[in-house]
């Protein structure tokens, strides 16, 4: 019994460490794809000039 209770525990623990790596890569990932390179939006300059 003792075998089979160190195969589950070990088994356990190989996919709480593969969650955990998948989870950080995953969030990883979202936070790169948020951050991104963002370009601030056009201005919106009238094509008149301002009188005074």
């Amino acid at each position: 019994a003792r075998h089979r209770a160190d195969t589950v525990r070990r088994r356990r623990l190989a996919l709480t460490g593969a969650a955990v790596a998948l989870a950080a890569a995953v969030g990883v990932g979202s936070w790169l794809a948020a951050s991104g390179d963002e370009t601030p939006p056009p201005s919106h300059k009238p094509s008149a000039p301002a009188r005074p």
